[in-house]
Parts: structure tokens; C-alpha cells; sequence
């Protein structure tokens, strides 16, 4: 990691500030529930959870332009269902269980443990910070409103900068928007492409957030919580 004094801070946000899977999880389980009660509940929970990791793997292709946003979330149902043995809502079944799914996300959108305290630091210490992210900028600012985080400088969406991380423009985009210089930038996100690397690659620093200790072999810099990396900035 690069030892040039941090004046700006850029998040990644699902996975990152807002704890998106267990928003999903809730989701899946509230709506489809019912519909999978004739399974064991390890079995349930083994395809929500699927569901919520994009087992099918249809966020990259939403990303590559492959699918639109509902799309990758119905590809994802199709495989949870066929996972359960049963059908799924496909036409207007599907758009009625998507909109019950996004209310009852959205209900479910809450900040992890330790992102408020460490935003705190952040103002102590006059260190502006913003988000850069791979999904639509209005989507996920609503997403910051409903967690309760304040005092993001800007929202840098994949639709805001015309293409999405690993590309160097939204980043550079999010430190044109704090007015700081990309080398006194650091960047926190999840994914150890699309955030560190691509980070890195726009001249940022860029740190790992490895909550659930998924990368074992990453070899740059990582923590699995925002506490301990609060240190360096009281």
C-alpha cells in the first residue's frame, strides 16, 4: 500500500457500507418463503442464500449489458426455484413478486456495525468522503438514505461514469468529485477486482474489506472490519 497522506476516501457500498446480503436474504425468505415450505429449513436456507450470493453469477451479465436490472434478479429466482424442485413466477407473476421482494430489501437495508463510527472518524477529521459503485447512482444514494448514512460528498454510479469498476473512470470520477488527487485517495470496497485492483490501476490507494475472510490467498493489503483500520485515521 502506498504511504502518501490520505485526504479523500472513496467506499464501495453493497457488501461494504450496507450489509446487502442479509437485505437480500430477508427479502428471498419474506416473499418466496411459502412457496418453499415444503422443504427442510437448511434446505430454504441454502437456496436464499444462493439467491442472495448470485450463485447464478446474472449481476456480471447485468453489468456487461447482458440483462437488465430485473433480469439478473429473475435469472436468480429461476435458479432458486429449480434448486426448490418448483416453478418460477415468470410475466406478471414475477413483476408483482419483484416489486413485494424490492419493499421488503428496502425495509431491510441497514449499514454494517461498524461503517456509522468509522464515518465519524472520517468528519473529526474533515477527510471528505464519497461512494463509487456498480449499479445505477439514484438506486444506491436511496440506498445510503434508507441505512441512515449521511455526508457522502457524491455518488458515483456505473450509469454516472458510463462504465463500471474495474474501469478507471469511476473512480477518477469520485476524486474529481472530493477534488483530491487519485494518489491521496483511498479506496475501501469488497472485491478484490472490481475495487482493489481497479482502484489501484486509477493511481488511488485502495484497502480490502474482507468481512467474511473469503480471500485467503489476496496478497495486498485487507482488513475484515472497519475498526481496526479506524485507527489510522484518530
Amino acid at each position: 500500500m502506498k504511504t502518501a497522506p490520505i485526504r479523500g476516501v472513496l467506499f464501495d457500498i453493497d457488501v461494504t457500507l450496507v450489509d446487502l446480503r442479509s437485505a437480500a436474504l430477508n427479502g428471498f425468505l419474506a416473499i418466496s418463503g411459502p412457496d418453499l415450505a415444503h422443504l427442510h429449513p437448511e434446505r430454504r436456507t441454502e437456496i436464499a442464500a444462493d439467491f442472495a450470493d448470485d450463485g447464478a453469477q446474472a449481476y456480471e451479465r447485468h453489468m456487461s449489458g447482458e440483462l437488465t436490472f430485473l433480469g439478473q434478479r429473475e435469472v436468480r429466482l429461476q435458479r432458486a426455484y429449480q434448486m426448490a424442485g418448483i416453478l418460477s413466477p415468470t410475466g406478471e407473476r414475477y413483476i408483482r413478486w419483484a416489486g413485494a421482494y424490492e419493499t421488503k430489501v428496502r425495509e431491510s437495508w441497514k449499514p454494517f456495525n461498524d461503517v456509522t463510527a468509522f464515518l465519524e472518524i472520517l468528519k473529526k477529521r474533515n477527510i471528505p468522503y464519497g461512494a463509487v459503485s456498480n449499479n445505477v447512482e439514484e438506486y444506491q444514494r436511496e440506498k445510503l438514505r434508507l441505512a441512515g448514512l449521511e455526508g457522502f460528498r457524491c455518488v458515483i454510479g456505473s450509469d454516472t461514469a458510463s462504465v463500471p469498476k474495474p474501469n478507471a473512470a469511476p473512480f477518477l470520477a469520485g476524486c474529481a468529485e472530493l477534488n483530491i488527487e487519485p494518489g491521496h485517495t483511498l479506496y475501501i470496497g469488497d472485491n478484490p477486482i472490481n475495487d482493489y485492483q481497479g482502484a489501484i490501476d486509477a493511481g488511488l490507494q485502495a484497502i480490502l474489506l474482507d468481512r467474511a475472510s473469503l480471500h485467503t490467498d489476496f496478497a495486498g493489503f485487507s482488513v475484515c472490519d472497519l475498526t481496526s483500520l479506524g485507527i489510522g485515521f484518530t
